[in-house]
């Protein structure tokens, strides 16, 4: 399950992210948004926890809570969330030779696929 933090402290490195929800299980990934690759903290970051419960039990847990002065926001994504498409590639591209995540056959990025019986030119179908 992917889980969405926002509110992060801007000096919070992606090993504290991950030992915060290691305390409610096994974490699989956790990543925090940067500019760069070694860049500054945008302030959010994902996680990605295997088992569903523990992952909700985290989130339950988190939300609100109160880090170095700022109160985290904490959200459990779903598969068609915008969110969730975005979280999948921040860890494919903080993970070097992993190809990115498809997303799916009915859209490619933000743009609906069409496929080869779209009208073209001129009002013909075909291709």
């Amino acid at each position: 399950m992917q889980i969405y933090i926002g509110n992060l402290p801007e000096d919070l490195s992606d090993k504290e992210l991950r030992a915060m929800f290691e305390q409610y299980g096994k974490v699989r990934a956790a990543t925090i948004g940067r500019e760069k690759k070694d860049g500054p903290s945008q302030g959010y970051g994902f996680v990605d926890m295997p088992v569903k419960s523990e992952a909700r039990e985290a989130v339950e847990a988190l939300r609100g809570k109160e880090m170095k002065g700022k109160q985290l926001r904490v959200k459990a994504l779903k598969p068609g969330d915008d969110f969730h498409r975005h979280a999948l590639d921040v860890h494919a591209s903080s993970r070097p030779g992993v190809p990115m995540p498809k997303t799916g056959g009915r859209f490619r990025g933000d743009v609906p696929y069409r496929g080869s019986g779209a009208i073209r030119r001129g009002g013909r179908r075909g291709g």
